[in-house]
């Protein structure tokens, strides 16, 4: 056996564990969290369930249902109790209004189900104009080994992110960041790394089975996993012509599953980042944009964390093409 086909036989055995070694944690870390399965809310597969009145909001975003004030020492209790009261009285006169309250909140959910899945195909989409773009900056030659890697970017991270990524990101997400306009996830509710409001890694979705097989749950995968994959794309325009197949899938696999998913929990999952406003009394705690750190920041610097295995490639740049490939990258992380 060459020397090349032992290198290529060593990088197809790093990948292969690799992958086992991600679904293999996932089931174990998934059967390690059973035993918080039938705690609290169940979830609802079918949505039937999911919205009712406390989900009927008028134009003005005030919500049908007040909410019973706890808080004695509040200023505005008075107010509040009164309002709630009010309410427990109107609502003994009229049944019929909180019937059609739940249907006005289930419909108002099933609309945000809707919009959320078509703005997700969207951004899937942006599959597509990477490859277009990538390729047009390579040469002809590497052209079909270029789409490979914009298709193997999707199927390895979205493996890889199946099996924990997403458990990883969003397993509490209803402990400080419930997403109310899907219905708010309940069953997603505990943290595999911290609690509270300190929290690093979710514990709860693994393989999106138990309180992961939710409507709501299944909507917000799907947008949200859109996101990881556009950060998957964008390290194929960094290190295109740089790396080889079987470096990229670890690549990939590592994104999905590990960097990506902590590093989103701790912004978009209610992790500690974005709690620092309570924690610490930091403003309203670390805020992202339109993903421009979770996911176009992430993704751009992870290629610099592999720099080392560039080798001659980055030093055969020149000080013309480093400065260039600093300044994209820079303007990437913008």
């Amino acid at each position: 056996m060459t020397k090349r086909a032992g290198r290529r036989s060593l990088r197809q055995w790093l990948v292969a564990s690799s992958a086992t070694i991600v679904l293999v944690s996932g089931m174990l870390v998934g059967a390690s969290a059973v035993s918080f399965a039938d705690d609290g809310p169940k979830p609802d597969p079918a949505g039937t369930a999911t919205g009712d009145k406390t989900t009927a909001v008028d134009a003005a975003g005030n919500p049908f249902v007040p909410v019973e004030p706890t808080d004695k020492t509040a200023p505005d209790y008075a107010a509040n109790k009164k309002a709630f009261d009010d309410y427990q009285a109107q609502a003994a006169k009229e049944p019929l209004a909180v019937k059609l309250a739940d249907s006005v909140g289930h419909v108002r959910v099933a609309t945000n189900f809707a919009w959320t899945l078509n703005t997700g195909y969207l951004v899937l989409f942006m599959q597509a104009g990477f490859a277009l773009l990538t390729c047009g900056l390579v040469r002809k030659k590497n052209a079909a080994h270029l789409m490979m890697l914009n298709f193997a970017a999707y199927v390895f991270a979205f493996l890889a992110y199946y099996a924990v990524g997403y458990a990883f990101q969003f397993g509490a997400v209803a402990i400080n960041a419930a997403p109310t306009n899907l219905g708010g996830v309940p069953t997603l509710n505990h943290f595999l790394i911290g609690s509270g409001q300190w929290g690093f890694a979710g514990g709860k979705g693994f393989f999106l089975v138990g309180p992961a097989y939710d409507a709501g749950s299944n909507v917000l995968t799907l947008f949200e996993v859109v996101f990881m994959e556009t950060a998957g794309y964008i390290i194929v325009g960094a290190i295109c012509e740089r790396i080889s197949f079987w470096a990229f899938l670890l690549c990939e696999l590592f994104i999905g599953g590990i960097l990506y998913p902590i590093s989103g929990c701790w912004t978009w999952g209610g992790g500690w980042l974005s709690q620092l406003g309570s924690t610490m009394n930091l403003g309203h705690g670390y805020v992202d944009f339109a993903g421009s750190t979770v996911v176009h920041a992430v993704a751009a610097s992870a290629p610099w964390r592999w720099r080392s295995s560039w080798g001659r490639v980055w030093e055969n740049l020149g000080p013309a093409g480093r400065s260039a490939s600093s300044l994209l990258t820079t303007s990437s992380m913008w």
